[in-house]
């Protein structure tokens, strides 16, 4: 009784379904998505809200929209894509659909005039036209030299289409007939038609003898030129989830054709075999050799109806991969394909050993579009690509290896290196690493590069785009067009790069912009969209690092209301209001600037100011004279690693670091106070060398790569005397009223420099106390807290394909920056939890 209940109930449930699937599909959705949504290249609209309405309206819980009603959509708006977004959720994203290329309509909310049925061809919208009572819609089709139109008849409540002289079903489609006499629904009708899919025959030959065949080609190309068979009750439509263009009744009388001609062949050769030249019955085997009936297997079907064997290869391509036993390689295959590879590839090991365990796995007689790449193989194989494309064809040549194809190496590097795909790539990375919730807390920290003006083409999923244009968002366009005054596209001459640094040492380029010369306004677009879009991917943003250029410092004030200084350089977030940023200076940058300060500090042409403290002069010569003392007098030099590159930078030299660092490190100090013990009276020296104590001891604590476990740390204690110094320092020179102030300032170095100084100061400490104060158990490393990673990913960005002295153009660098992103993610991982599973040694 409970099975038979049970299965009453399972058919009312089936019954239910059924009727609900057909009163959902007469609904007409694609009306309805043509009232609802628009064309946005730069909107999205979320699934669930979209089945939402759509649910309400058909009074029906909708779960997805279908491969049809997709469709429809995907015919209504080509470039909608469905992809993931990602919600915050308890500070963790949550992945959900959405739709981008789309968003909602705008409703019109005003009255609109009625029209008269005489009066519609006043206010019909190009390019319909006006004939004969209906309305006339010229399609892109033009059959046998006449260009096909769709006729819409229209009635009092309703209206109609045909074509050809064939009447639309229009509720089969999805398109609500109903009119009402009004500009707004006219318009939608004529935009509803203009979207409808005509059937194009099925294609044949010049020479082919089929019947109601035509010669088709399209008014926007003159060289399409086809011939088509077309049935002689053509449904002049294709549904929108049709793949083909023909309709089902176009391909059903192609198809019985055919076959027709395929039986009649047949017969035909049937006849013309005679039967003298088969095969005598005594040459045949005698029927004792044959297998006896009983040992044959016994058929359960007992109806004469004769059983095929299937085919094994047929069999295949439908069974799982589960059923498919892999081919296992065995050390001959191995060898065999590791001297291929060697051959081509004679020093990528790594990537060797990748493709060959990825072999077990493809080596399979499978059909080939049912193979998924693996992130790891597709990376390694652009890596090989990119290194050689003749060596990559010729190993494909060779038969040995399953190798992805240069189209889809293509697509994947075309489609690689968006702001969302380097996010996910950068959220997939952190969470196979297993970074610790301190992990995820870090800053961000930004530089440009320059590159040169060339436009190149990129082909993705078929779409051509022209690369080199200045894009930085569309709020930076916008203010581009008031400040210019004007509607222009230049080339960029510069490159952003934006990348998250971690306190664990975590480091990933999070996106990167063409630019003219990033403006302070662009700047604080970009950066907070950044701080924006990683706090939803889970990462904390509590300090942006930046070196001390004219934009910076604009971008640093606008977010104050007073001065930086007075707030001690902490802001609040703009994109999550409840917490703070702060807003650091890069030390590398901060070091090569005071060495550029003291190598302008002297007597004579070619020098711009005199430094002072405390009455004693601070001048180069001072560091010309110690190392000369250094070489002539000491058999062992101190400062052995000093050359002339140290005393006479370049303009190359002086973007160096570790030229800058030589010249005030604690190595200097030590020369410096051992040659003013060699002279008699050395006093002239004391400034020079209370400079280079400070110097040495910034130097001493940023490159330790130790970690700062505790607020106490003796190290940050040494930077708050330091800046004392500094601060000191500036009160003193613009305490002596008689000096001019010209003098004054020529006294010190640039006073936004010294600005910088105590911001990187101040700003070191505070992040130290802040991260500490919320991971106790965690610690800052100073020798992180520097440029150096992405000035040695721009040096990289220059050599790897062109070389350390030409400037790559934007397409170029935007290709370098995917592949250190993929080549980072193994590094990345190691590295990581290596630091993650070590502790600090000592405060």
């Amino acid at each position: 009784m409970t099975k038979a209940k049970e299965k009453l109930k399972q058919q009312k449930s089936w019954k239910s379904m059924l009727r609900r699937r057909k009163e959902i599909s007469k609904f007409p959705c694609f009306s309805w998505l043509m009232n609802t949504v628009q064309e946005d290249p730069t909107g999205f609209i979320k699934s669930k809200d979209l089945l939402a309405k759509l649910s309400a309206l058909c009074n029906f819980t909708i779960t997805r929209l279908g491969t049809r009603r997709y469709a429809m959509l995907k015919n209504l708006c080509p470039r909608v894509r469905c992809s993931n977004c990602y919600e915050a959720n308890s500070g963790r994203p949550t992945r959900t659909t959405c739709y981008r290329g789309i968003t909602w309509r705008k409703c019109m909310h005003k009255e609109l005039k009625t029209l008269e049925l005489e009066d519609i061809r006043n206010h019909l919208p190009p390019p319909a036209v006006y004939l004969s009572n209906t309305v006339a819609v010229p399609s892109d089709v033009v059959c046998n030299g006449n260009i096909v139109m769709k006729q819409i008849l229209l009635c009092d409540d309703k209206w109609k289409l045909q074509i050809r002289g064939v009447d639309i079903d229009l509720e089969s489609l999805g398109i609500d007939p109903t009119f009402t006499p009004d500009q707004q629904c006219l318009n939608m009708v004529i935009e509803t038609v203009q979207k409808v899919r005509l059937c194009m025959g099925v294609s044949v030959d010049e020479d082919q003898s089929v019947p109601f065949k035509e010669f088709i080609t399209m008014t926007e190309d003159a060289n399409s030129e086809n011939y088509v068979s077309r049935a002689k009750c053509c449904l002049q439509v294709v549904g929108w989830y049709s793949c083909g263009a023909a309709c089902q009744q176009c391909h059903k009388a192609y198809k019985d054709y055919m076959e027709a001609e395929l039986d009649q062949d047949t017969s035909t050769e049937e006849e013309a075999d005679p039967v003298e030249d088969q095969d005598p019955v005594e040459d045949q085997d005698p029927v004792e050799d044959q297998d006896p009936v009983e040992d044959q297997d016994p058929v359960e079907n007992q109806d004469n109806s004769i059983q095929v064997e299937a085919d094994p290869v047929v069999d295949q391509y439908n069974m799982t991969a589960e059923e498919i036993d892999p081919v296992l390689l065995d050390s001959e295959d191995k060898a065999e394909l590791i001297l291929v590879f060697d051959k081509a590839f004679p020093n990528a090991l790594a990537e060797r050993e990748l493709l060959l365990a990825s072999q077990t796995e493809f080596n399979r007689e499978q059909y080939p579009c049912g193979r998924r790449w693996d992130s790891k193989v597709i990376g390694a194989c652009i890596k090989l690509w990119e290194e050689s494309p003749q060596s990559y064809r010729a190993l494909i040549d060779s038969n040995k290896f399953i190798l992805p194809s240069k189209k889809t190496l293509t697509c994947k590097w075309n489609n690689y290196g968006s702001e969302k795909q380097m996010l996910h790539c950068m959220y997939q990375v952190a969470v196979d690493a297993k970074l610790p919730a301190c992990g995820w807390a870090g800053g961000i920290i930004h530089d440009e590069i320059a590159v040169n003006q060339e436009l190149t083409f990129k082909l993705s999923r078929a779409e051509t785009q022209l690369t080199g244009w200045i894009e930085t968002g569309m709020e930076g366009f916008h203010i581009c067009i008031l400040n210019q005054g004007s509607v222009s596209q230049k080339l960029c001459s510069r490159a952003l790069q934006v990348s998250f640094l971690g306190y664990t040492g975590f480091r990933f380029p999070v996106c990167q912009f063409p630019t003219g010369g990033v403006s302070a306004s662009e700047l604080h677009t970009i950066l907070w969209n950044v701080i924006a879009a990683l706090n939803l991917w889970g990462f904390q943003v509590d300090f942006i690092l930046q070196n001390g250029n004219k934009e910076n410092h604009s971008f640093i004030q606008s977010c104050f209301n007073k001065s930086g200084k007075e707030s001690r350089y902490c802001s609040t977030n703009l994109a999550i209001p409840s917490t703070t940023i702060i807003h650091s200076q890069d030390f590398s940058h901060i070091m090569k600037r005071l060495r550029n300060a003291v190598l302008c500090s002297g007597h004579g042409k070619g020098f711009k100011r005199v430094i002072m403290k405390n009455g004693k002069e601070i001048v180069w010569k001072h560091w010309e004279v110690a190392v000369k003392w250094d070489r002539d007098v000491n058999d062992g030099a101190l400062c052995e690693n000093i050359t002339d590159a140290h005393l006479a930078p370049t303009k190359a030299d002086k973007k160096i670091n570790n030229v800058a660092e030589d010249m005030l490190n604690k190595d200097m100090l030590l020369l410096m106070e051992s040659y003013q013990c060699s002279l008699g009276d050395g006093s002239y020296l004391n400034s020079t060398i209370d400079f280079l104590k400070q110097t040495s001891t910034m130097i001493e604590v940023f490159r330790d790569e130790l970690g700062i476990a505790k607020i106490t740390d003796i190290r940050l204690l040494k930077l708050r005397k330091v800046l004392m110094w500094v601060q000191q320092w500036q009160r003193h020179v613009m305490s002596e009223k008689p000096i001019e102030t010209d003098k004054q300032c020529s006294m010190l170095p640039v006073w936004k420099f010294l600005d910088d100084v105590e911001c990187l100061l101040i700003t070191f400490n505070d992040i130290c106390v802040k991260h500490l104060n919320q991971f106790p158990d965690s610690m800052v490393v100073p020798s992180r807290f520097n440029s150096d990673g992405i000035e040695d990913h721009f040096r990289k960005a220059k050599t790897l394909y062109s070389g350390s002295t030409i400037k790559p153009n934007y397409d170029t660098y935007n290709k370098t920056v995917i592949q250190n992103c993929i080549g980072w993610e193994q590094y990345q991982k190691l590295k990581a939890v290596q630091e993650i599973q070590s502790e600090p040694t000592g405060t």
